[in-house]
């Protein structure tokens, strides 16, 4: 059986989204805000393993 991947256009698309989630987060001013943002972006993370 045979996953199916992703092109490279589809990873640098993937890629672009998480560094703009982690720019998101570095720009928060208190250190809450800072670990909701990464906290939601490990739940997307997660989610996208289970599938």
């Amino acid at each position: 059986m045979t996953g199916v991947g992703m092109t490279d256009l589809q990873f640098k698309s993937y890629l672009r989204q998480l560094l703009r989630t982690l720019e998101t987060a570095v720009s928060k001013e208190s250190r809450e805000e800072v670990i909701a943002e990464i906290s939601r972006l490990m739940k997307d993370l997660e989610d996208d393993l289970k599938g």
